[in-house]
C-alpha cells in the first residue's frame, strides 16, 4: 500500500454565528466563503447591529434599486427539481435499464449539486458590497447542513475569492428571519460572525498495486473523504474498491493480463487538489492507465415530504454510469448490470472530444463526467464511472442505515465482470 500526499488548503471554522433581533439562528458555514486569500485566518469582524435585508431569490432583478452595501443579505436558495427525465433531456445519448419502470415514478427531489440561483446571488451580493450573506435552503431537507463547494464558479465570474462571510439556515428559520425583517419595515438588525482559517494540510491518496502480465494499468478507485459520517459518501464506494482488490488478488497473475491499481482519493471537498496530484504522480511514474473504474455512492433513495423532511422511497437512488466511447466497453457494462439485476440505472456514453474552446470560459457539456472521475476524464483517461446523487450526502443522516447492503455485492460483481472483460479487450 502506498500513501501519496499533496498539500491542499483546508479550512478550520473557529466561529460561526448569525443573530437577528438578538436571537441566534442555527447555521452552517458556507464552504469556501469568508476568505480573501488562499491561506490565512479570516474574520468577518463584529458586524454589530448591521442592517439585514431580504432579496428574495436574489436574481439580478431582485437586487435592482436595492443598496446592499455593508449589509447582511438574506436570500432564498432554490434548487432545480431532479428527475430521470430531466437528466435524459440534457444528455441525448443516455438511456436507461429500468425493466420495472420505477424511474418514472414522480418524486419530490431536487438537484443540490448544480447551480441555480445559487451561487450567482452570492456573487451578485459580493460585487455590490454586501458585508454578509445568509442562504435559506428552500427545497432541501429542512436543515442547514449543506456543503457543496462553488469556489471555481467565482473564478468563472471574475471573483478571485468568495470573500463575503456566509452561512446556511433552514427553510423554517428563513421564514422566521424574513418575518423579523418585515416587522422592522424591511430592514432588520443582526450580526454575522465567521472566523475561518485556511492552512495547507496533506491530502492523502491511498493506492495499492496488483501486478499483471503487462504494466498497462486498469485503475479501480473511489474517494474516501466525506462531510459527516460518510456511510454512502463514500464508505460504500471504498468498500467496493476493497472488495474488488480482494477478489482479483485471489486470482493467479496469469488471470490478469494487465496490472491493476486500487485507489482511494482525497480532496473531494477542497478543489480536487489530491486528484490532480494523483494524476501527476501517475504521469511522473510513466503509468499508462487504460481505464478508470470509479464507484461512488451506493445508497437508498429519499424524497422530501411537504415539510421538507426526508422520506425513504424503498428504492435505491438511481445510478448514473458514465462510459467513455474509446473504451468500447458500453455493451460490456450494460450486460454486466443487467446480468446482476442492477436496474434503476442510467447509462451515459461520453466522448473525449468536448468540441469546445479550451481557452474560453467553462461551459457545461452534456457528455461531461459529473463524478469523482471528472479530472481523470478531463486528463484523457477513459472511464467507467458509477455515481448517484442522494440528497443527504452533505447531511449527518448519511449513516450506515442509508446503505442498501443487499446491493453492494451485485455492484461489486458487475464491476468484477467489467474489469475482467477490460483485461482482455483493452
Amino acid at each position: 500500500m502506498n500513501i501519496e500526499t499533496a498539500p491542499t488548503p483546508c479550512p478550520t471554522v473557529h466561529q460561526q454565528e448569525f443573530r437577528i433581533d438578538d436571537r441566534v439562528v442555527e447555521s452552517f458555514w458556507v464552504n469556501g466563503t469568508g476568505r480573501w486569500a488562499d491561506l490565512g485566518r479570516f474574520t468577518s469582524g463584529t458586524l454589530q447591529a448591521a442592517d439585514v435585508i431580504y432579496v428574495g431569490a436574489g436574481r439580478e432583478a431582485d437586487f435592482e434599486g436595492v443598496d446592499v452595501t455593508g449589509k447582511i443579505v438574506v436570500c432564498d436558495i432554490e434548487f432545480h427539481p431532479s428527475s430521470t427525465a430531466t437528466f435524459l433531456e440534457g444528455n441525448p445519448r443516455a438511456f436507461t435499464y429500468d425493466p420495472e419502470g420505477t424511474l418514472d415514478i414522480p418524486r419530490n427531489k431536487y438537484d443540490i449539486y448544480s447551480p441555480n440561483n445559487w451561487p450567482g446571488n452570492y456573487f451578485t451580493a459580493q460585487a455590490r458590497g454586501a458585508a454578509g450573506f445568509v442562504g435559506a435552503l428552500q427545497n432541501y431537507m429542512d436543515c442547514y447542513n449543506y456543503n457543496e463547494d462553488y469556489t471555481e464558479n467565482g473564478e468563472i465570474l471574475g471573483a478571485d475569492h468568495m470573500a463575503v462571510p456566509a452561512v446556511w439556515i433552514s427553510r423554517a428559520d428563513g421564514r422566521s428571519v424574513v418575518e423579523s425583517i418585515a416587522a422592522r419595515g424591511g430592514v432588520g438588525r443582526g450580526r454575522l460572525d465567521v472566523d475561518v482559517e485556511y492552512e495547507l494540510k496533506d491530502a492523502l491518496n491511498v493506492n495499492g498495486i496488483l501486478p499483471g502480465l503487462s504494466p498497462e494499468m486498469i485503475l479501480v478507485h473511489s474517494h474516501h473523504d466525506a462531510v459527516f459520517s460518510g456511510a454512502v459518501q463514500d464508505a460504500s464506494g471504498v468498500s467496493e474498491v476493497l472488495a474488488l482488490a480482494e477478489y482479483f488478488a485471489a486470482q493467479p497473475i496469469e488471470a490478469r493480463p494487465k496490472t491493476m491499481m486500487f485507489a482511494a482519493t482525497d480532496t473531494h471537498f477542497t478543489d480536487y487538489v489530491g486528484h490532480l496530484a494523483f494524476l501527476e504522480e501517475r504521469e511522473n511514474a510513466g503509468d499508462k492507465i487504460l481505464v478508470d473504474l470509479c464507484i461512488e455512492h451506493v445508497g437508498k433513495e429519499i424524497e422530501l415530504a411537504d415539510d421538507n423532511s426526508p422520506v425513504e422511497t424503498g428504492y435505491i437512488e438511481p445510478r448514473i454510469v458514465y462510459v467513455s466511447d474509446e473504451t468500447g466497453l458500453l455493451p460490456v457494462v450494460q450486460a454486466a448490470f443487467e446480468a446482476h439485476g442492477l436496474d434503476r440505472t442510467i447509462f451515459a456514453p461520453v466522448s473525449s472530444d468536448d468540441g469546445g474552446d479550451a481557452e474560453g470560459p467553462y461551459e457545461f457539456r452534456s457528455d461531461e463526467v459529473v463524478s469523482d472521475a471528472y479530472y481523470f476524464a478531463e486528463a484523457g483517461v477513459p472511464v467507467v464511472s458509477l455515481v448517484a446523487g442522494q440528497m443527504y450526502l452533505f447531511h449527518p443522516s448519511d449513516t450506515i442505515d442509508r446503505v442498501p447492503i443487499e446491493h453492494l455485492r451485485p455492484v461489486g460483481l458487475a464491476f468484477a465482470q467489467i474489469a475482467t472483460e477490460a483485461h482482455h479487450r483493452l
